[in-house]
């Protein structure tokens, strides 16, 4: 699910950067830059949240390092 939510990012901000510099800094090509930003951002905390669960339950069965 992370892989899949992730490659839509990316392709989405391939498709930004593929864009003229003018859309880019309209009004409108920043409120996508920051929703595109947002994506990532929540991306992220579910890959830490993903790695601290496994962590925790790595240290139950490895006898609690």
């Amino acid at each position: 699910m992370l892989r899949f939510l992730q490659d839509r990012v990316n392709k989405a901000t391939k498709e930004f950067d593929g864009k003229a510099a003018e859309q880019k800094v309209a009004d409108a090509g920043k409120v996508e830059s920051d929703k595109l930003s947002g994506k990532q951002a929540r991306v992220r905390d579910l890959m830490r949240k993903l790695a601290v669960k496994m962590g925790k339950e790595n240290d139950a069965t490895e006898g609690g390092k």
